[in-house]
């Protein structure tokens, strides 16, 4: 592939909002989580979901082995901890910022837009990256709808609510 198409298609995913998440697990007693926009729904039979991790990234080696994850759907607001969950502190440091509850398999945000916990059904590979199919056991949802939304390389000024 040339790198003018490479440079080409970064340009246009910049043009692709996407709804802000955190991804979080335990995996042999330890937690982990990583701030991630490459998610989308996927089936409704059964309800399920697909996230997309790099293979580089300090997720990958607990999400694609553990049996159970939480996707955390952010709320307008959340910067600060998408942004914590998106840098190079350690998990100790990362699960500092925001109220995170601890009572379930996985870590889960408490004020989250919508926590999903998951059944880790499939990982497929592609490319850089590991395709982790999860199937919803478990939803915890948050009013109103105010969704933290990326785009651009930015968080967008744009916050609707919307009353579910």
């Amino acid at each position: 592939m040339s790198e003018e198409i490479k440079d080409q298609f970064r340009q246009a995913m910049r043009r692709l909002a996407s709804t802000v998440t955190i991804v979080t697990t335990r995996n042999k007693g330890v937690i982990a989580g990583m701030t991630a926009s490459a998610v989308t729904s996927l089936s409704m039979a059964p309800p399920s979901l697909l996230v997309c991790v790099n293979k580089t990234a300090g997720l990958h080696p607990s999400i694609s082995s553990t049996d159970y994850f939480c996707v955390n759907i952010l709320r307008h607001g959340q910067d600060e901890i998408s942004n914590a969950f998106a840098g190079k502190l350690t998990a100790d440091q990362r699960f500092a910022v925001g109220s995170w509850g601890h009572e379930k398999s996985v870590p889960y945000l408490r004020d989250a837009q919508a926590a999903i916990f998951c059944k880790r059904a499939t990982v497929y590979e592609h490319g850089t990256h590991s395709i982790i199919v999860g199937e919803a056991v478990e939803l915890m949802l948050g009013h109103p709808i105010t969704p933290l939304v990326h785009v651009d390389g930015r968080y967008s000024a744009v916050a609707p609510s919307f009353q579910g």
